[in-house]
């Protein structure tokens, strides 16, 4: 049939040949040449298609033969078998991958996270040693080297929403694990937190204990509890198309508006149970707590950090003792609620009805840092006055601060750590972030306290100036170096005689990550 095609296509051709006139003879020659070669080309090519058939029956004939082959047959099914075992290794791979855990390791701490994403752990520390120098104290007062803190965190997350954190601090004494919580961050506006932890009353309490400015925090901290058992209620809310964000733990800087609702077994100013130490009544203390954020996430950078919200607490107390309070750096007491005004009376307690209220901002703008922070803390008291009397009086202890900070080598100064553009590497000419920050803080005992404790041996009010620096050599270590001078009202050992200023040169090595 291909014959035939091709020898019709020819007689076409001379065909047309046939009908060009004779006065193209010359054309004609030269086509009848070309035609020749073309007949030629295509005898070869009809050889070839020739040999190619002749090919493709002897290799379909030898095919045939072949799988008829009992030995072609035994390689085919081992080549089958083969296949088969790499299909099920495939298989077994993919899924051992699916389940092999990603391990990372970093500034940010050591984690261990599951290959589906769905639960971590993981593994932080920190260690703080701190040095204090007191000046002009008549020796009353002991230069010191303190391991402040040695504390390892575990914490993470299962089933990508219930959060914990175990985090013991063995530089405590009968403090060994600060806090202890288990948080269901299951949506942005509402999670649950449960165990020991922060109560949400004091802003600069709330913050890091790796990220505060100074080494100690300023007078109103110490009017709130430090941590305390109970359950809290906390979200975050955004209202500028941002998505809120799911944030563990008692504070949550992330959203522009948040909350947090708590009930707790109450543990006094500056107040922390030891370990799970038993609540001694059945009244709890309630605590509430919002703070916003309007401008975060609306692009404008001056105004992004600034936070401003408010705080409170109410319980009922029921002889609940009384914690003393100490200078900010120093930690040198100058209110002893023991020194009672009527020799061998016993301290007075807190009895009856007591609430906490915290007005409370912030403000960071590139290097530029702003903190205040108001605290009044109202309880009744119980004690035995100078002619031997019980009595109940109620107290109103008054403090606040204003905390301003500058980072100097050009960095975002934050509410929390300040990440250096460059580590400290001096062979290399890059030197870490500076820090450089002044604070005026002030605290008042309410007159009343001292119808039961000596005026003579505890101060009425307590006034301190700090200024510092911190070097921070990269995002895990840095160096604070503080000076602080507080002066006294009372407590000077003899009638409106004035306690002694203390002036405290100190300084702290820090690890964290």
């Amino acid at each position: 049939m291909k014959n035939f095609q091709r020898t019709a296509l020819l007689s076409a051709i001379n065909l047309a040949l046939i009908g060009i006139p004779t006065a193209h003879a010359a054309d004609s020659k030269a086509l009848e040449q070309r035609i020749h070669e073309l007949e030629s080309r295509l005898k070869k090519f009809e050889n070839l298609e020739s040999r190619l058939e002749k090919f493709e029956a002897a290799n379909n004939k030898a095919a045939s033969v072949a799988t008829a082959t009992p030995e072609v047959e035994k390689l085919n099914s081992k080549i089958n078998t083969l296949e088969r075992k790499l299909e099920v290794q495939d298989e077994v791979t993919t899924a051992n991958s699916k389940r092999t855990p990603i391990i990372d390791a970093g500034e940010g701490g050591f984690r261990i996270t599951s290959a589906d994403k769905a639960h971590q752990l993981r593994i932080r520390g920190a260690a703080q040693v701190d040095n204090k120098t007191f000046s002009e104290d008549n020796g009353k007062l002991t230069d010191t080297f303190d391991l402040k803190q040695a504390r390892v965190w575990i914490e993470g997350y299962v089933f990508k929403d219930i959060f914990f954190k175990i985090m013991p601090d063995f530089a405590a004494s009968g403090n060994i694990i600060p806090d202890a919580y288990i948080d269901y961050a299951y949506h942005p506006a509402a999670s649950l937190l449960v165990g020991k932890f922060k109560p949400a009353i004091s802003l600069e309490r709330l913050q890091g204990d790796s990220d505060g400015t100074f080494l100690e925090r300023a007078f109103p901290t110490y009017l709130a509890s430090n941590r305390d058992v109970g359950v809290q209620l906390h979200g975050g809310f955004d209202f500028t198309g941002h998505k809120a964000e799911k944030v563990a733990g008692p504070i949550d800087t992330k959203n522009q508006l948040t909350y947090q609702i708590g009930a707790f077994n109450g543990s006094g100013d500056d107040g922390s149970p030891n370990n799970n130490a038993a609540d001694t009544n059945d009244n709890k203390e309630f605590v509430a707590r919002v703070f916003a954020q309007p401008f975060q996430h609306t692009g404008y950078s001056w105004a992004e950090g600034l936070g401003f919200g408010v705080a409170g607490s109410f319980s009922n107390a029921n002889g609940q003792a009384l914690k003393n309070q100490a200078t900010p750096i120093g930690r040198n007491t100058y209110l002893n609620y023991a020194n009672t005004i009527r020799t061998g009376a016993a301290a007075p307690v807190a009895d009856g009805g007591a609430y906490r209220i915290y007005p409370q901002a912030y403000w960071y703008a590139g290097p530029f840092g702003l903190m205040g922070e108001y605290a009044l803390s109202s309880q009744r008291l119980a004690g035995t006055t100078s002619a031997g009397r019980s009595a109940v009086i109620k107290q109103n202890n008054k403090a606040w601060q204003v905390l301003a900070s500058y980072v100097v080598t050009g960095e975002d100064n934050s509410f929390g750590a300040i990440k250096p553009i460059q580590k400290f590497d001096p062979l290399n000419g890059t030197w870490g972030a500076l820090q450089l920050a002044a604070r005026w803080t002030e605290m008042n005992i309410d007159n009343n306290t001292f119808l039961f404790i000596n005026p003579n041996s505890s101060a009425g009010r307590a006034s301190a100036w700090t200024v510092g620096a911190n070097w921070i050599l990269n995002s895990n270590a840095l160096i604070r170096a503080d000076y602080e001078n507080v002066h006294f009202a009372g407590g000077g050992g003899l009638v409106n005689q004035n306690r002694n200023a203390e002036q405290v040169f100190a300084t702290r090595f820090q690890l964290s990550f």
